[in-house]
């Protein structure tokens, strides 16, 4: 799990309920890092721009989730070093991935001891 990748609510709760994020609703990560555990992820209305329904159409939102929370629905060829350029200060002991279960960041480091369990 990465920058751009599509990825899917897998709990309801009550700080993304506040935002209008509901289970199963699908969004994108939009930043690079990983703060507190979360990624920003944006929602989107995926209603077709229309004379009929410009007006309807909700706003973006974007919402900090908690890896535990999100499952990878599609992923983006978003390379390593595009995720560097991305960092902070293009720091590569950020934290930025999740691969097997572990929290890493661009040097291969585990920010969390057991796989999956990502307050660990």
């Amino acid at each position: 799990m990465k920058l751009f990748d599509k990825v899917k609510v897998l709990e309801s709760r009550q700080r993304y309920s506040e935002r209008e994020i509901y289970k199963g609703m699908i969004g994108t990560i939009i930043d690079a890092e990983i703060r507190g555990r979360t990624f920003n992820v944006i929602f989107t209305d995926p209603t077709p721009f229309t004379e009929e329904t410009m007006y309807s159409i909700k706003p973006d939102i974007i919402c900090a989730i908690y890896i535990k929370d999100l499952e990878v629905v599609e992923e983006s060829d978003c390379t390593d070093d595009y995720l560097l350029i991305n960092l902070p200060k293009q720091n590569p002991k950020w934290f930025c991935k999740v691969e097997d279960g572990y929290i890493i960041n661009l040097l291969g480091e585990k920010l969390n001891k057991i796989p999956y369990d990502y307050d660990s």
